[in-house]
This record gives C-alpha cells, sequence and structure tokens, in this order.
C-alpha cells in the first residue's frame, strides 16, 4: 500500500502532501525548473562613445543613461556599461578607433565571460570605425555597432530600438565568427560593406551590391548569409598619415602633390570608372612613387573593381578592387604600421576583394 506522508519543505518553503513515490519524482521537476529560472543571462558590455545616439550637440548622454531609454532590456541580457570617448564622430581620429580597438580586445581578454560587445557611435565616420575594428580582429565574439539619425529627445528617436537590437545580437550565440556588425533599421551589416547612404534618412545605412547579412524581427533574429570577404591583421600599430583623394573633372595631380609635401605615407587615389586617370594625375603620382610613398587606386563611382594598366602596374600603383576610398585607405592604416610591402599589401586588398585562388582563364 502507498502511504501519504507530509513531506518537508526541502523542495520549497511551504510542506506538500505527496505519497514518497511522487515525491522523488515532483522534487527532481521542481529543482529542475527552478534552475531553468536562475540560468544567468547572457553578459554584454556597452561602450559609449557619443554621436547623435547620445544626444550629439544638444548635450550628451552618458552610456549609463543611454541605457535606461532602452525599453525591455529586462530579461535580455546582464548590461554594464562604460564611457570611452563623448565627441561627435565627425571628429573620429585612427589614432582614437586603435585606442577603442585595444579596449574592446582587452575587455575581451579580462572578461572572459562577456557573450559580445555593443558600441554606440556616431553616423558620420561609423562605417570607418567599425571596418578598422573588424581588420583589427577584436574578437570571435559579435562586436555590434548601434547610432541614431535622430536625437534621443526626440519623440521619434530611433537610437532605443538600434540600441535594443544591438544588445539582442550581441547576446546571440549563433552571431559568433561574423566578424564587427552594424544594425540600424532593424538590419544587420557586415563591416566590410556597410556605408551611410544619407544624411538623415533612418535607412541611411546599406551594404551596395552585397545587402544586409540578416535583420531583427521584434525578438527574433535572422541571418540571410555569413561574409565571405573578410581579413583580420595581427598589428601593434597602424599609421595614420594615409590621405584619400578624388578625382575630378580637371584634376591636376596638385592634391597628391600637397599630400606628399604634408608627409602622407599613403594616397588612395579615387579615380575615373575602371581606372582611368589624367596624365597630370598619373605624373604626380610617378613622382610620389619615386619617394616610396604607396599609392591606391579605387573606383570613385562606389562600385566595381578597379584594372590598373601597364604603367600603374609598372610603376607599383595598387589596386584596392571594389573597396570604396574610405575603406581602401583604412586597409592601409591598419597594415602599413607593420609592412609596406606592395606584394603584401596587394594581397591584402585581393582577399578582400573575394578572389578566388583557383579562378582561370583570361
Amino acid at each position: 500500500m502507498i502511504q501519504t506522508v507530509l513531506v518537508p519543505p526541502t523542495c520549497g518553503k511551504t510542506p506538500i502532501v505527496f505519497t514518497w513515490k511522487i515525491h522523488g519524482i515532483l522534487c527532481g521537476l521542481l529543482l529542475w525548473a527552478g534552475s531553468l529560472g536562475s540560468q544567468e543571462l547572457p553578459r554584454v558590455h556597452l561602450l559609449g562613445t557619443g554621436g547623435t545616439i547620445s544626444g550629439g550637440s544638444s548635450g550628451s548622454l552618458s552610456a549609463s543613461e543611454i541605457s535606461k531609454l532602452v525599453p525591455g532590456l529586462d530579461g535580455l541580457a546582464d548590461l554594464s556599461v562604460e564611457d570611452f570617448a563623448t565627441i561627435g564622430s565627425s571628429r573620429m581620429t585612427p589614432d582614437l578607433q586603435f585606442r577603442l580597438a585595444r579596449r574592446v580586445r582587452a575587455l575581451f581578454r579580462e572578461r572572459p565571460e562577456l557573450s559580445g560587445i555593443v558600441i554606440t557611435h556616431g553616423t558620420d565616420s561609423l562605417e570607418e570605425t567599425a571596418f578598422l575594428l573588424d581588420l583589427l580582429g577584436v574578437a570571435e565574439k559579435p562586436v555590434v555597432f548601434a547610432a541614431a539619425q535622430r536625437p534621443p529627445r526626440r519623440s521619434d528617436t530611433d537610437g532605443p530600438r538600434n540600441l535594443l537590437n544591438a544588445i539582442r545580437i550581441a547576446a546571440a550565440e549563433g552571431m559568433r565568427g561574423l566578424g564587427v556588425l552594424v544594425t540600424m533599421n532593424d538590419e544587420i551589416h557586415g563591416a566590410r560593406d556597410v556605408r551611410k547612404t544619407h544624411s538623415i534618412a533612418l535607412n541611411a545605412f546599406a551594404s551596395p551590391w552585397v545587402g544586409p547579412l540578416g535583420h531583427v524581427d521584434g525578438n527574433r533574429i535572422y541571418l540571410f548569409h555569413r561574409p565571405a570577404r573578410r581579413l583580420e591583421l595581427e598589428v601593434d600599430r597602424i599609421e595614420p598619415l594615409v590621405t584619400l583623394i578624388r578625382l575630378f573633372a580637371g584634376s591636376d595631380g596638385s592634391q597628391v602633390k600637397a599630400a606628399v609635401r604634408s608627409g602622407q605615407r599613403g594616397v588612395v587615389l579615387e579615380v575615373f570608372g575602371r581606372g582611368n586617370v589624367p596624365s597630370k594625375v598619373l605624373d604626380a603620382v610617378r613622382e610620389a612613387r619615386k619617394q616610396e610613398i604607396v599609392v591606391v587606386f579605387t573606383s570613385r563611382t562606389g562600385g566595381g573593381r578597379v584594372e590598373l594598366g601597364s604603367e600603374t602596374k609598372r610603376i607599383g600603383v595598387l589596386s584596392g578592387e571594389d573597396l570604396d576610398g574610405l575603406k581602401a585607405r583604412l586597409v592601409l592604416v591598419a597594415a602599413m604600421g607593420t609592412t609596406t610591402d606592395l606584394d603584401e599589401l596587394a594581397s591584402y586588398y585581393r582577399q578582400l576583394s573575394g578572389e578566388l585562388e583557383t579562378a582561370v582563364g583570361n
């Protein structure tokens, strides 16, 4: 006969009447359910750098204050916050970007329990900072940039939503190994391809020719594809003296000459079409190369690869492949602190282009 007894409060604070046989089963279930409820939330660290998302020119909010504006954080992540900088991103510099990359790397080293890191940033130079951090290979875990086109004091601000999505992405196990990411307007973009394409629109950030990596729909993350064209460099220093010059009708090479006089170590030229350069500009480039200044050509069209002519190849000009000028410049910024070998630098651009070594034919 099964005897009914009063079970001491070993599975909870209130005594429960059960049979001994049932008690053992239920006690185990209650302990299992309790362990589910006590599971630790993913740990995400928020680094604030300023920008419109924090208030912009109307007065910046701290990272902690920004996070308090985000609804729905409870139950999503265990969030820690830090103010790395408080500037508009038009004032961002290569040195500050490099320091940010080192801080991210240090955080992952010091806090291995972190699931990911979110960085709030102004939109003006976001695509540059994100790409430089991606080139520097800051982590295998998610590093997600969030920004806003409308400041937090506006009733229709997009900042809280973008930040919520960034934290959700950083906390997701499945987002590892994708490199540095940018989320705006519910879309997820890879750092290699993302660009700011409009000065004020909420959908200003896009990845021309390749599209977003995925999007956020409510509390769900959808991943469409994984980035194939990435490069990670191990460097101890960067080379900030790299300038970007855009050619125009009437360009005579004076900008290239000015760059040489100012002590630039690298010059990226956004040239016409697939690689067309006026003769006076080519003369200036030839003189720059005689002084061992690294010169890279990329198309000012914003899409498509540059093909070098026989003369530009002969004097040692590099092709930036299909990178735009901003991204082609950052490859030199990241790499030239370690090497100025032209073959090595060219291989970096080829890797970022997605060129397959097995390609055959003309």
